[in-house]
């Protein structure tokens, strides 16, 4: 399964957008996520990481990104969701 690591500022107050955007996550992808971390950092860090992985770089982007574009990025580096086939 896979795990999702959003890595936010605190004396930046990023924290109320990795909540928002943990939200948008766990609404999306749900029990396909092993877990879903938050870790607090500073010095202006703002990453998401899918299995140790980094997806996003507010550094490397200078933006914070779209909800849209961050659960399409996560989209494309998870496997599929296996159809569960129906009982007879």
């Amino acid at each position: 399964m896979t795990e999702v690591t959003i890595t936010y500022c605190v004396p930046c107050r990023y924290q109320f957008k990795a909540i928002q955007d943990a939200d948008a996550i766990l609404k999306e992808f749900g029990t396909r996520l092993s877990g879903l971390r938050l870790v607090p950092g500073d010095h202006g860090v703002y990453d998401v990481a899918v299995d140790g992985h980094l997806l996003f770089s507010l550094e490397k982007a200078e933006h914070f990104p779209e909800t849209k574009e961050l659960l399409d990025r996560i989209r494309r580096s998870i496997p599929p969701e296996r159809k569960r086939r129906a009982k007879a």
